[in-house]
């Protein structure tokens, strides 16, 4: 095999890779917006615990009842912002707070309890707008849709990278 074909062979398995994670952004957001756009009837959901997946991250989960029937979702956020902080020798107290655009900005102290964080944020009991697809109410979104996620932002951001080096590597190996 030829240099130049070892390069054309780089170029378009590279290549297409970063296309193929291109593609995968897309797609994650069509599907994203498909579904809120579907989710056109309103109602009114109860905090009722939360989730805490790990590393400052959390969310509350909320019970909401259509046609009789009950269901739960958990209120997605755009992405979530941690922002680790030390105060020593001066304790700092943790705080988080959403933002308009739907990210969670959490600042965590040396000592944190994320508890206490998401009973601030949504205290159990309070009452938030859940908007679902009135011919399948399990599917749905609390709040505001999230029309544009960190995931299909980073494989739009990785494939664009992947294209942009394949390109590099070869045209210099062509040289």
């Amino acid at each position: 095999m030829s240099e130049l074909q070892i390069a054309w062979l780089e170029l378009i398995t590279v290549g297409g890779l970063g296309a193929i994670l291109i593609l995968t952004g897309i797609l994650l957001n069509i599907v994203l917006k498909k579904r809120c756009d579907l989710c056109t009837d309103k109602t009114s959901g109860t905090v009722v615990r939360y989730g805490f997946p790990g590393a400052g991250r959390m969310y509350p989960i909320l019970e909401y009842t259509v046609a009789g029937k009950h269901y739960q979702a958990r209120k997605k956020f755009r992405g979530v912002k941690i922002k680790r902080i030390s105060g020593l020798p001066v304790p700092v107290q943790s705080k988080a707070h959403e933002d308009e655009k739907g990210w969670l900005h959490v600042e965590i102290g040396p000592v944190a309890n994320v508890r206490q964080l998401a009973e601030q944020l949504w205290p159990i009991g309070s009452r938030m707008a859940v908007y679902y697809d009135p011919s399948d109410p399990q599917k749905c979104y609390v709040d505001r849709p999230i029309s544009k996620s960190f995931t299909s932002t980073m494989f739009l951001l990785m494939g664009l990278a992947t294209i942009l080096l394949s390109v590099a590597v070869f045209f210099l190996m062509r040289v």
